[in-house]
């Protein structure tokens, strides 16, 4: 009787065979263990670069408003000079296109939009014109793909010629 309970059992060879189990499983896990170790780091360097290439986008997306803003008033300074200049060298000319009052009233009105828009730059709330954006997107979709698709259309045509 006592064979038939160790029928099957071999102490040598199941025991070297448990053995061998065992320590190619813990190979096995070894191996597994490292090679996520090893992949770990990259994937950590990699996340790291990430992290710093999304700070530094960030970093010059904040400083853009204000070189906006800053483009749009010298833009608006310049037409003003432009026109100023303009009008006291054309004074005595037989041709005084600066002098045009409907000239004139196009270039203050250019230069005082482009002025406003630097300013509303300037005081604008990023936080508030993205949640806006969101809001229009969501309450109207199609409307606003209309918007975007007629944007890109007429950016499109202006930077062709």
């Amino acid at each position: 009787m006592e064979r038939s309970e160790n029928a099957g059992f071999d102490p040598i060879t199941d025991g070297d065979q448990t053995s061998f189990q065992n320590s190619s499983a813990d190979r096995a896990s070894t191996s597994i263990g490292d090679s996520s170790a090893s992949s770990s780091e990259p994937e950590g360097g990699i996340k790291n670069r990430v992290k710093n290439v999304a700070s530094s986008v960030k970093d010059k997306a904040s400083g853009l408003p204000s070189i906006i803003a800053d483009g749009l008033e010298a833009g608006a300074n310049a037409l003003r000079q432009n026109r100023a200049t303009a009008a006291g060298t054309t004074a005595g000319s037989s041709v005084a296109l600066s002098s045009d009052s409907s000239i004139a009233a196009v270039t203050d009105t250019l230069a005082s939009g482009m002025q406003s828009s630097a300013d509303w730059i300037r005081d604008a709330d990023v936080e508030k014109i993205k949640a806006g954006v969101e809001k229009q997107v969501k309450e109207h979709p199609a409307r606003t793909l209309l918007v975007a698709l007629g944007a890109g259309y007429l950016i499109g045509k202006a930077l062709r010629r």
